[in-house]
């Protein structure tokens, strides 16, 4: 079968969690016997392509104001009219015409539509190419792709989300699947309003490859030896709870405990951190391989005050046996089993995540207890071929209802 992967960029260095999801779903589909073609924008001029790990790599110029990358602060006036144009953007369609006419796809796999804008969606369905939207945010619903606001997650759209997002409601039925990353994710889309009529709704926990996560090997406990370290790995924004963490573990009084935080936001958000909490026990390690992290901590803490779509670092602290103290938000909830592979705590309620941490800080046989329940629990998130025979699954069955149907090659799993 070949796979045309959209998506907004081809680079995950340039963006996040999502590229590394699309990339090891990609490489775990041609380990399957697929054929990959990637589809994304790009700030060079016309359309090129190119063979990375051997997928297929098609870039477009970007015809909107800027290209869309984390850390990335733009005015608020650029914008909004950004926004508008990726709306309903047709100046991005000729160059997705030109790959679908010459790749000849069995299926598409959507994920991140920002700078195509979801008028793709249209015109895969008139090129007759069976859809399957991957849902890794809130895209569809909010224009930031968070449906976080002002220190809260909103409950509903906002009227400037509602304007920007008018067309994507009917673009959203040309899907002939739509699948969640979590519960959460895909039941927030169609309480919403979205993938009506879409008869195929799966749930897909995202995973990792153990390879280059560094999980293999690196496993032998911490020696230890004073003192014990606290962890949070990801980007540096307000919505991630960063605050929130800071405040808790001042509070706490742990004595000796260290708190390492590692990842990189915006320069001024990052600097102010920095300086309001410049002690001994807390660390800004930088952006950090989770390599040189996990092994380095005793607890991990993801403490996100968004709705996090899934929050795969939970499944990568997990998967180095560290007990995750995690925020009872999104899908982070489908990840921890509170009080056997962690903790669970309300972000409205820090005295909480306070009293978790002492648990885990004054009770070593607990820490190991956890800890090893944890590593049973990742074990799903660390084995990309089997999650992505669940994307074949689905490739598949869209693909059979459009056409002749679809043999397995040889050690397919369908």
């Amino acid at each position: 079968m070949k796979i045309l992967f959209l998506h907004a960029l081809a680079d995950p260095e340039a963006g996040g969690g999502a590229e590394v999801t699309v990339w090891t779903l990609m490489r775990s589909m041609r380990e399957l016997g697929h054929d990959c073609v990637l589809v994304a924008a790009s700030e060079q001029e016309g359309l090129h392509r190119e063979v990375r790990d051997g997928i297929t790599v098609y870039t477009a110029k970007l015809k909107n104001l800027y290209l869309p990358k984390h850390n990335k602060r733009q005015p608020v006036s650029k914008k909004l009219l950004w926004h508008a144009i990726d709306s309903f953007n047709p100046f991005m369609q000729g160059a997705l015409k030109r790959v679908v006419e010459a790749e000849k796809p069995d299926v598409a796999s959507v994920h991140c539509l920002n700078g195509w804008s979801a008028l793709a969606m249209r015109t895969l369905s008139r090129a007759s190419i069976p859809i399957v939207q991957v849902l890794h945010g809130y895209e569809y619903i909010c224009v930031k792709s968070t449906m976080f606001s002002r220190g809260s997650n909103c409950v509903s759209q906002c009227l400037s989300c509602r304007i920007f997002r008018l067309p994507h409601p009917r673009l959203s039925r040309c899907a002939d699947a739509v699948v969640g990353v979590s519960r959460f994710t895909l039941e927030r889309h169609l309480d919403s309003g979205y993938f009506r009529g879409v008869a195929i709704q799966r749930v897909i926990h995202n995973a990792r490859d153990p390879w280059k996560l560094g999980v293999n090997g690196a496993l032998a406990p911490r020696l230890q030896t004073k003192p014990l370290r606290i962890g949070y790995i990801g980007r540096i924004d307000p919505s991630k709870g960063i605050d929130m963490l800071l405040h808790a573990f001042d509070e706490a009084a742990l004595g000796d405990v260290e708190l390492w935080i590692a990842g990189s936001g915006q320069s001024g958000y990052e600097s102010s951190l920095r300086s309001r909490w410049a002690s001994e026990r807390i660390r800004f390690l930088g952006r950090t391989a989770p390599r040189d992290f996990y092994p380095n901590v005793d607890i991990t803490v993801v403490p996100s005050l968004w709705e996090e779509p899934l929050g795969m670092v939970v499944a990568e602290g997990m998967a180095f046996g560290k007990p995750v103290i995690g925020a009872r938000r999104g899908g982070i909830s489908e990840m921890i089993v509170d009080g056997e592979s962690g903790f669970l705590f309300d972000p409205e309620s820090p005295v909480e995540l306070i009293g978790a941490m002492r648990r885990l800080v004054n009770d070593a046989g607990m820490r190991a207890r956890m800890g090893a329940r944890a590593l049973t629990s990742a074990i799903p998130y660390m084995d990309p071929e089997g999650w992505a025979s669940k994307y074949a699954t689905v490739y598949a069955e869209v693909a059979r209802k459009h056409g002749p149907p679809v043999s397995p090659r040889d050690g397919e799993i369908l």
